[in-house]
C-alpha cells in the first residue's frame, strides 16, 4: 500500500532534513518512526513536504498534528491526522470535513478531545499511544546519584529546582543535568511584550533563570547542557539514576510524555506527578497528585537513596516501554488502515 507521511509547521521547528536526520521531540520522533514502521510491514511509505507531488496515486496520506494539511490531497483513499496537540483553535474553518480518521496518543487526551475540546464526530477518534525504542537504551552503567530534566521548561522545571536544595541535603551525592534549550527560551521572554495568558509562563522563566543562578557554585552539582541528539540523550538517560518530572502544565496539554517513557526504557526511575495524561498512561509507576511537592520531593530522595525501591520501579518502568513500542505504535496504525481500506 502506498502511504505518504506529511506534517506543518506545528509539527516541525526543524527543516525536513534536519528532522529527518535528528528527530528531538516527541512529533518529529513519531513522524520518523512511523514512516519507518510502516515500511517494515511491507508498505510504500514515505515523509513527504507540503504539496509535494509524490502523494499522488496514494493510497493513505498522514498528517502529523496537522488537519489542514490534508486538504491537500483530496484523492487519497484514506486521510488519517496523528492529533498529538491540544485543542483545535489553530485549525481553519472547516478542518474535519478532510479527515478520516484522527488518532490520538492516550485515553485521558482522548476524553479532553471528546469534552472540553468538542470534537466534531467522535466516531473518528481511535487511541494509539506513542512509542520508545527500548533497544536504543542500556548503553551505559548508571551514575549515582544522576538526576536527569529533559522536558519542557515551562512544565516542570521550576519545581525541580525549588526542591532541588532539600534533595542535595538528603543526597549530597545528587547531581542535576538539565537538557533542553533553556537560554534561548529564556531570553524569548526579553523581547516579547506584556501579554496576560503567558504571563505565568514569563514567571516560571525568572524563577528558573534565578534559581539557576542561586545554585551556580559546583557544590550545588547542576549543570544545563542544552539540547543534544538523539544517541546523546539515550545514553544519558541510561547513565540517570533518577527522570525528574514534577509535570505542572499552566493548561492541559501534556497527552503523553515520550520523554517519560524513553526514561522507562533506560531504567532512569521516574519520578512524576499526575498531570493531565501522566496520571492514566503511567499509572503503574506511582504518579503523586500534582501539588504535593512534599511527597514528589521524598520520592526523589527515595530514589536517590534506596536501591530496592529503585530497582523495583524501575522493573516496572521498563516493562511499560517494552509493551509501548513504536514497532507496536506502527503495527496498531496498520490495523486501522487495512481495517478501514479493506472494508470501503
Amino acid at each position: 500500500m502506498r502511504i505518504a507521511v506529511t506534517y506543518g509547521p506545528m509539527c516541525l521547528q526543524r527543516s525536513a532534513e534536519e528532522t529527518w536526520n535528528d528527530p528531538r521531540t516527541g512529533s518529529e520522533i513519531g513522524y520518523r518512526r512511523i514512516v519507518e514502521g510502516l515500511r517494515d510491514l511491507g508498505h510504500d511509505a514515505r515523509p513527504i513536504h507540503e504539496d509535494d507531488m509524490r502523494a499522488s496515486g496514494c493510497d493513505v496520506v498522514i498528517s502529523i498534528n496537522e488537519p489542514d494539511m490534508l486538504r491537500l490531497y483530496p484523492r487519497a483513499k484514506l486521510r488519517i491526522c496523528m492529533f498529538w496537540l491540544n485543542r483545535f483553535e489553530f485549525c481553519q474553518p472547516g478542518f474535519d470535513d478532510y479527515v478520516d480518521i484522527y488518532c490520538s496518543p492516550s485515553e485521558a487526551h482522548l476524553k479532553q478531545v471528546l469534552g472540553a475540546w468538542g470534537a466534531q464526530k467522535p466516531e473518528k477518534w481511535r487511541v494509539i499511544p506513542l512509542g520508545s525504542d527500548p533497544e536504543s537504551y542500556r548503553l551505559a552503567g548508571k551514575v549515582p546519584g544522576r538526576v536527569i530534566h529533559c522536558s519542557s521548561p515551562d512544565r516542570a522545571l521550576h519545581r525541580v529546582l525549588e526542591q532541588w536544595p532539600t534533595i542535595k541535603r538528603a543526597a549530597p551525592h545528587a547531581s542535576l543535568r538539565i537538557f533542553y534549550r533553556l537560554e534561548e527560551w529564556i531570553r524569548a521572554f526579553d523581547a516579547t511584550p506584556y501579554f496576560p495568558s503567558i504571563e505565568r509562563n514569563r514567571n516560571r522563566a525568572l524563577y528558573i533563570e534565578e534559581a539557576l543562578k542561586r545554585m551556580s557554585g559546583p557544590e550545588w552539582g547542576i549543570e544545563v547542557r542544552d539540547s543534544v541528539d538523539r544517541v546523546t540523550l539515550a545514553r544519558e538517560l541510561s547513565e540517570a539514576e533518577v527522570f525528574a518530572f514534577p509535570c505542572e502544565t499552566l493548561a492541559w496539554s501534556e497527552g503523553f510524555s515520550c520523554s517519560t517513557l524513553e526514561a522507562c526504557a533506560a531504567e532512569a526511575c521516574p519520578v512524576l506527578s499526575d498531570c493531565d495524561a501522566l496520571g492514566d498512561v503511567y499509572r503503574d509507576l506511582d504518579p503523586v497528585p500534582v501539588g504535593n511537592w512534599d511527597q514528589w520531593r521524598g520520592d526523589v530522595i527515595r530514589a536517590l537513596t534506596d536501591s530496592a525501591f529503585r530497582e523495583y520501579r524501575n522493573k516496572k518502568a521498563r516493562a511499560l516501554a517494552e509493551k509501548l513500542t513504536w514497532k507496536a505504535h506502527a503495527q496498531r496504525l496498520d490495523e486501522v488502515i487495512r481495517g478501514r481500506i479493506e472494508n470501503k
